[in-house]
Protein backbone atom coordinates (compact mmCIF):
# COMPACT_ATOMS: atom_id res chain seq x y z
CA UNK A 1 0.00 0.00 0.00
CA UNK A 2 1.33 3.78 -0.59
CA UNK A 3 1.27 6.14 2.17
CA UNK A 4 1.23 9.62 1.99
CA UNK A 5 2.09 11.30 5.39
CA UNK A 6 0.44 14.67 4.69
CA UNK A 7 -2.88 15.64 4.07
CA UNK A 8 -3.45 17.38 0.36
CA UNK A 9 -4.27 20.57 0.48
CA UNK A 10 -5.18 22.71 -3.06
CA UNK A 11 -5.81 26.00 -2.67
CA UNK A 12 -7.19 27.25 -6.22
CA UNK A 13 -8.61 30.63 -7.61
CA UNK A 14 -11.94 30.50 -9.48
CA UNK A 15 -11.73 32.82 -12.26
CA UNK A 16 -15.32 32.96 -12.60
CA UNK A 17 -15.98 34.68 -9.44
CA UNK A 18 -13.01 35.23 -7.48
CA UNK A 19 -13.44 33.37 -4.38
CA UNK A 20 -11.06 30.94 -2.79
CA UNK A 21 -11.69 27.09 -2.85
CA UNK A 22 -9.86 24.39 -1.11
CA UNK A 23 -10.13 20.49 -2.23
CA UNK A 24 -8.49 18.90 0.96
CA UNK A 25 -7.92 15.04 0.90
CA UNK A 26 -7.22 13.03 4.37
CA UNK A 27 -4.00 12.25 5.44
CA UNK A 28 -2.05 8.88 5.06
CA UNK A 29 -4.02 7.61 2.30
CA UNK A 30 -3.79 4.15 1.10
CA UNK A 31 -3.82 3.24 -2.89
CA UNK A 32 -3.78 -0.38 -3.86
CA UNK A 33 -0.07 -0.85 -4.94
CA UNK A 34 0.06 -2.70 -8.37
CA UNK A 35 1.33 0.29 -10.31
CA UNK A 36 -1.31 2.20 -10.60
CA UNK A 37 -0.81 6.44 -9.22
CA UNK A 38 -1.34 7.31 -5.79
CA UNK A 39 -5.04 8.97 -5.39
CA UNK A 40 -3.60 11.85 -4.15
CA UNK A 41 -1.59 12.30 -7.40
CA UNK A 42 -4.51 11.95 -9.52
CA UNK A 43 -6.41 14.96 -7.80
CA UNK A 44 -2.91 16.93 -7.93
CA UNK A 45 -2.81 16.13 -11.80
CA UNK A 46 -6.45 17.13 -12.47
CA UNK A 47 -6.73 20.14 -10.47
CA UNK A 48 -3.89 21.69 -12.27
CA UNK A 49 -6.52 22.28 -15.16
CA UNK A 50 -7.62 24.83 -12.80
CA UNK A 51 -4.39 27.21 -13.23
CA UNK A 52 -5.98 27.39 -17.01
CA UNK A 53 -9.44 28.41 -16.01
CA UNK A 54 -11.18 25.46 -15.32
CA UNK A 55 -13.46 25.04 -12.82
CA UNK A 56 -14.21 22.43 -10.13
CA UNK A 57 -17.33 21.08 -8.75
CA UNK A 58 -17.59 18.37 -6.06
CA UNK A 59 -19.91 16.25 -7.03
CA UNK A 60 -20.12 14.59 -3.45
CA UNK A 61 -18.12 13.47 -0.96
CA UNK A 62 -18.29 9.89 -0.72
CA UNK A 63 -17.55 7.36 1.95
CA UNK A 64 -18.80 4.21 1.66
CA UNK A 65 -19.64 1.77 4.68
CA UNK A 66 -16.77 0.49 6.02
CA UNK A 67 -14.47 3.04 5.41
CA UNK A 68 -12.51 5.48 7.54
CA UNK A 69 -12.57 8.70 5.77
CA UNK A 70 -14.15 10.65 2.78
CA UNK A 71 -12.84 10.68 -1.01
CA UNK A 72 -14.39 13.33 -2.77
CA UNK A 73 -16.15 13.04 -6.43
CA UNK A 74 -15.09 15.70 -8.53
CA UNK A 75 -15.60 17.12 -11.63
CA UNK A 76 -13.85 19.74 -13.85
CA UNK A 77 -15.23 21.96 -16.58
CA UNK A 78 -13.70 24.40 -19.27
CA UNK A 79 -13.94 27.85 -18.93
CA UNK A 80 -15.98 27.65 -22.22
CA UNK A 81 -19.63 26.41 -22.06
CA UNK A 82 -22.15 24.74 -25.01
CA UNK A 83 -22.40 21.78 -26.31
CA UNK A 84 -19.64 19.55 -25.07
CA UNK A 85 -17.06 16.53 -24.76
CA UNK A 86 -17.73 14.91 -21.52
CA UNK A 87 -15.09 12.75 -20.53
CA UNK A 88 -15.50 10.20 -17.32
CA UNK A 89 -13.15 7.22 -15.73
CA UNK A 90 -12.96 5.47 -12.79
CA UNK A 91 -16.32 3.99 -12.18
CA UNK A 92 -15.43 0.41 -11.73
CA UNK A 93 -12.30 0.83 -9.10
CA UNK A 94 -10.07 -1.99 -10.43
CA UNK A 95 -10.18 -0.57 -13.78
CA UNK A 96 -7.01 1.72 -13.62
CA UNK A 97 -6.30 2.02 -17.00
CA UNK A 98 -8.85 5.81 -17.45
CA UNK A 99 -8.06 7.20 -14.79
CA UNK A 100 -4.37 7.32 -15.08
CA UNK A 101 -5.00 8.05 -18.31
CA UNK A 102 -6.92 11.06 -17.84
CA UNK A 103 -3.91 12.41 -15.40
CA UNK A 104 -1.20 11.66 -17.84
CA UNK A 105 -3.02 13.63 -20.83
CA UNK A 106 -3.87 16.71 -18.81
CA UNK A 107 -2.09 18.66 -20.76
CA UNK A 108 -4.13 17.74 -24.22
CA UNK A 109 -7.49 18.08 -22.22
CA UNK A 110 -6.62 21.40 -21.42
CA UNK A 111 -5.97 22.09 -25.26
CA UNK A 112 -9.01 20.71 -26.17
CA UNK A 113 -10.77 22.64 -23.37
CA UNK A 114 -9.51 25.91 -25.43
CA UNK A 115 -11.51 25.28 -28.61
CA UNK A 116 -14.60 23.66 -27.38
CA UNK A 117 -16.47 22.75 -23.81
CA UNK A 118 -15.44 20.00 -22.07
CA UNK A 119 -16.65 18.34 -18.93
CA UNK A 120 -13.87 16.03 -17.09
CA UNK A 121 -15.20 13.33 -14.29
CA UNK A 122 -12.27 11.03 -14.08
CA UNK A 123 -12.59 9.27 -10.58
CA UNK A 124 -15.84 8.77 -10.35
CA UNK A 125 -15.45 6.01 -7.45
CA UNK A 126 -12.68 6.96 -5.53
CA UNK A 127 -12.96 4.52 -2.94
CA UNK A 128 -12.92 1.69 -5.44
CA UNK A 129 -9.65 2.79 -6.84
CA UNK A 130 -7.88 3.24 -3.65
CA UNK A 131 -9.05 -0.66 -2.79
CA UNK A 132 -8.97 -2.07 -5.90
CA UNK A 133 -13.14 -3.00 -5.74
CA UNK A 134 -15.24 -2.67 -8.03
CA UNK A 135 -18.23 -1.76 -6.48
CA UNK A 136 -18.98 0.13 -3.39
CA UNK A 137 -21.16 -2.79 -1.89
CA UNK A 138 -18.62 -5.77 -2.16
CA UNK A 139 -15.51 -6.58 -0.91
CA UNK A 140 -14.30 -8.51 -4.44
CA UNK A 141 -15.72 -8.65 -7.93
CA UNK A 142 -18.58 -11.60 -8.54
CA UNK A 143 -20.24 -12.04 -11.88
CA UNK A 144 -22.89 -13.34 -9.75
CA UNK A 145 -23.56 -10.69 -7.85
CA UNK A 146 -26.09 -7.81 -7.55
CA UNK A 147 -23.99 -4.65 -7.00
CA UNK A 148 -23.99 -1.05 -6.70
CA UNK A 149 -22.46 0.81 -10.11
CA UNK A 150 -21.92 4.65 -9.75
CA UNK A 151 -23.02 4.83 -12.72
CA UNK A 152 -26.01 3.35 -11.98
CA UNK A 153 -28.41 5.66 -13.80
CA UNK A 154 -32.07 3.02 -13.22
CA UNK A 155 -33.48 5.46 -11.74
CA UNK A 156 -33.47 7.83 -14.18
CA UNK A 157 -34.08 6.10 -17.29
CA UNK A 158 -37.80 5.11 -18.28
CA UNK A 159 -39.03 1.81 -18.21
CA UNK A 160 -38.94 0.18 -22.02
CA UNK A 161 -42.46 -1.29 -21.22
CA UNK A 162 -43.79 1.97 -19.18
CA UNK A 163 -41.93 4.88 -20.44
CA UNK A 164 -43.86 7.31 -18.23
CA UNK A 165 -42.09 5.33 -15.06
CA UNK A 166 -38.41 5.11 -14.43
CA UNK A 167 -36.84 1.67 -14.14
CA UNK A 168 -36.79 1.76 -10.64
CA UNK A 169 -37.87 3.75 -7.76
CA UNK A 170 -35.25 5.45 -6.50
CA UNK A 171 -31.05 5.51 -6.96
CA UNK A 172 -29.16 2.55 -5.78
CA UNK A 173 -26.77 4.45 -4.39
CA UNK A 174 -25.43 8.24 -2.76
CA UNK A 175 -22.84 8.46 -5.72
CA UNK A 176 -25.47 7.09 -8.30
CA UNK A 177 -27.55 9.84 -7.25
CA UNK A 178 -25.23 13.01 -6.95
CA UNK A 179 -23.08 11.55 -10.66
CA UNK A 180 -26.30 11.58 -12.26
CA UNK A 181 -28.12 14.35 -11.09
CA UNK A 182 -24.75 16.12 -12.25
CA UNK A 183 -25.28 15.35 -15.29
CA UNK A 184 -28.71 16.19 -15.68
CA UNK A 185 -27.91 19.44 -13.63
CA UNK A 186 -25.01 20.49 -15.99
CA UNK A 187 -26.30 19.43 -19.17
CA UNK A 188 -28.24 23.08 -19.75
CA UNK A 189 -24.94 24.74 -19.94
CA UNK A 190 -23.09 22.26 -20.84
CA UNK A 191 -25.11 19.65 -22.92
CA UNK A 192 -23.41 16.24 -24.40
CA UNK A 193 -22.29 16.38 -27.77
CA UNK A 194 -20.01 13.06 -27.21
CA UNK A 195 -19.65 11.51 -24.30
CA UNK A 196 -16.64 9.06 -23.91
CA UNK A 197 -16.16 6.44 -20.95
CA UNK A 198 -13.19 4.91 -20.18
CA UNK A 199 -13.97 0.97 -19.12
CA UNK A 200 -11.53 -2.20 -18.42
CA UNK A 201 -12.57 -6.02 -17.77
CA UNK A 202 -10.55 -8.25 -16.51
CA UNK A 203 -12.70 -11.29 -17.68
CA UNK A 204 -11.74 -10.68 -21.62
CA UNK A 205 -9.05 -11.20 -23.78
CA UNK A 206 -10.06 -9.09 -26.53
CA UNK A 207 -11.94 -5.73 -25.86
CA UNK A 208 -14.38 -4.06 -27.81
CA UNK A 209 -16.04 -0.56 -28.29
CA UNK A 210 -19.77 0.17 -27.36
CA UNK A 211 -21.04 3.24 -29.30
CA UNK A 212 -24.45 3.77 -27.81
CA UNK A 213 -25.21 7.49 -29.87
CA UNK A 214 -26.95 8.11 -32.79
CA UNK A 215 -24.85 6.57 -35.40
CA UNK A 216 -24.30 3.41 -33.30
CA UNK A 217 -21.69 1.13 -34.90
CA UNK A 218 -21.25 3.35 -37.59
CA UNK A 219 -19.83 6.08 -35.57
CA UNK A 220 -16.66 7.77 -37.20
CA UNK A 221 -15.07 7.90 -33.85
CA UNK A 222 -15.99 4.54 -32.74
CA UNK A 223 -14.03 3.37 -36.06
CA UNK A 224 -11.33 5.83 -35.35
CA UNK A 225 -11.30 4.16 -31.50
CA UNK A 226 -10.98 0.61 -32.52
CA UNK A 227 -7.84 1.40 -35.12
CA UNK A 228 -6.25 3.41 -32.37
CA UNK A 229 -6.05 0.71 -29.84
CA UNK A 230 -5.33 -1.90 -32.26
CA UNK A 231 -2.45 0.34 -33.21
CA UNK A 232 -1.45 0.77 -29.49
CA UNK A 233 -1.17 -2.93 -28.46
CA UNK A 234 -4.91 -3.78 -26.97
CA UNK A 235 -6.69 -7.18 -29.35
CA UNK A 236 -9.73 -6.25 -30.71
CA UNK A 237 -12.55 -8.88 -30.89
CA UNK A 238 -13.79 -7.93 -34.15
CA UNK A 239 -16.88 -10.28 -33.74
CA UNK A 240 -19.14 -12.58 -32.43
CA UNK A 241 -20.61 -11.44 -29.03
CA UNK A 242 -19.66 -9.99 -25.77
CA UNK A 243 -19.81 -12.47 -22.49
CA UNK A 244 -23.09 -10.32 -22.26
CA UNK A 245 -24.26 -11.62 -25.81
CA UNK A 246 -24.57 -8.55 -27.50
CA UNK A 247 -23.14 -8.99 -31.33
CA UNK A 248 -19.95 -7.09 -32.36
CA UNK A 249 -19.40 -6.12 -35.96
CA UNK A 250 -15.42 -4.78 -36.28
CA UNK A 251 -15.19 -4.37 -32.91
CA UNK A 252 -18.46 -1.92 -32.15
CA UNK A 253 -21.03 -3.13 -30.67
CA UNK A 254 -24.76 -0.70 -31.12
CA UNK A 255 -26.36 1.09 -28.82
CA UNK A 256 -27.79 -1.50 -25.65
CA UNK A 257 -30.18 -1.06 -22.97
CA UNK A 258 -27.86 -1.76 -19.64
CA UNK A 259 -29.13 1.22 -17.40
CA UNK A 260 -25.55 2.85 -17.52
CA UNK A 261 -24.72 6.54 -16.99
CA UNK A 262 -23.67 5.87 -20.54
CA UNK A 263 -27.55 4.83 -21.71
CA UNK A 264 -28.13 8.02 -19.98
CA UNK A 265 -25.97 10.44 -21.69
CA UNK A 266 -27.93 8.83 -25.11
CA UNK A 267 -30.97 9.11 -23.52
CA UNK A 268 -33.67 11.19 -25.63
CA UNK A 269 -36.22 11.37 -22.67
CA UNK A 270 -35.30 10.94 -19.20
CA UNK A 271 -37.17 11.01 -16.05
CA UNK A 272 -36.29 13.47 -12.71
CA UNK A 273 -38.60 12.87 -9.90
CA UNK A 274 -41.36 11.59 -11.89
CA UNK A 275 -41.38 13.81 -14.34
CA UNK A 276 -40.22 13.09 -17.84
CA UNK A 277 -37.94 15.87 -19.33
CA UNK A 278 -35.62 15.57 -22.28
CA UNK A 279 -32.67 13.50 -21.98
CA UNK A 280 -29.06 14.73 -22.58
CA UNK A 281 -29.05 12.57 -26.27
CA UNK A 282 -25.91 13.18 -27.03
CA UNK A 283 -24.63 12.34 -30.44
CA UNK A 284 -21.78 10.31 -29.78
CA UNK A 285 -21.19 8.35 -26.59
CA UNK A 286 -18.81 5.69 -26.76
CA UNK A 287 -17.98 2.91 -24.14
CA UNK A 288 -13.95 1.77 -24.29
CA UNK A 289 -13.89 -2.11 -22.81
CA UNK A 290 -9.93 -3.33 -22.82
CA UNK A 291 -8.65 -6.69 -21.50
CA UNK A 292 -7.20 -5.89 -18.67
CA UNK A 293 -6.14 -9.27 -17.08
CA UNK A 294 -3.59 -10.32 -18.96
CA UNK A 295 -1.97 -6.68 -20.15
CA UNK A 296 0.46 -4.72 -18.16
CA UNK A 297 -0.76 -1.70 -16.51
CA UNK A 298 1.32 0.51 -18.34
CA UNK A 299 0.39 -1.01 -21.66
CA UNK A 300 -2.98 -0.51 -21.04
CA UNK A 301 -2.61 3.65 -19.31
CA UNK A 302 -0.52 4.01 -23.01
CA UNK A 303 -3.47 2.52 -25.00
CA UNK A 304 -6.10 4.67 -23.08
CA UNK A 305 -3.77 7.82 -23.39
CA UNK A 306 -3.40 7.04 -27.16
CA UNK A 307 -7.06 6.84 -27.28
CA UNK A 308 -7.39 10.48 -25.58
CA UNK A 309 -5.28 12.13 -27.91
CA UNK A 310 -6.75 10.66 -31.01
CA UNK A 311 -10.14 11.45 -29.79
CA UNK A 312 -8.78 15.29 -28.73
CA UNK A 313 -7.30 15.93 -32.03
CA UNK A 314 -10.28 14.73 -34.07
CA UNK A 315 -12.72 16.44 -31.90
CA UNK A 316 -10.70 19.56 -32.08
CA UNK A 317 -10.43 19.45 -35.99
CA UNK A 318 -14.25 19.18 -35.91
CA UNK A 319 -14.35 22.05 -34.13
CA UNK A 320 -12.31 24.18 -35.74
CA UNK A 321 -13.77 23.22 -39.49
Amino acid sequence: MHQSARALVLCTLFTSNLAATELVLPENLNTFADGRAPVEDLYQAYTSLLERGWLLDIIMESQPAGTAYSLPIIALRSPLAGEAVWILSGIHGEETAGPNAIAATIDELATLGEQRAVVLLPLNNPHGYTRNWRYLNMPVYSAEMEAQSVGDSSHLLPDPENPDQARVAAPSSAEADAITRYVVTQSSSYPPAYSIDLHEDNLISEGYVYSQGKLGAADPLAILAVRVLKENGIPIKTGGATRFDEPISNGIIGPVVDSSIDELMSAPLILVDGEVQPGPEAHTVLVFETPAGEIALQTRVAAHAALLRGLSRELATEQSE
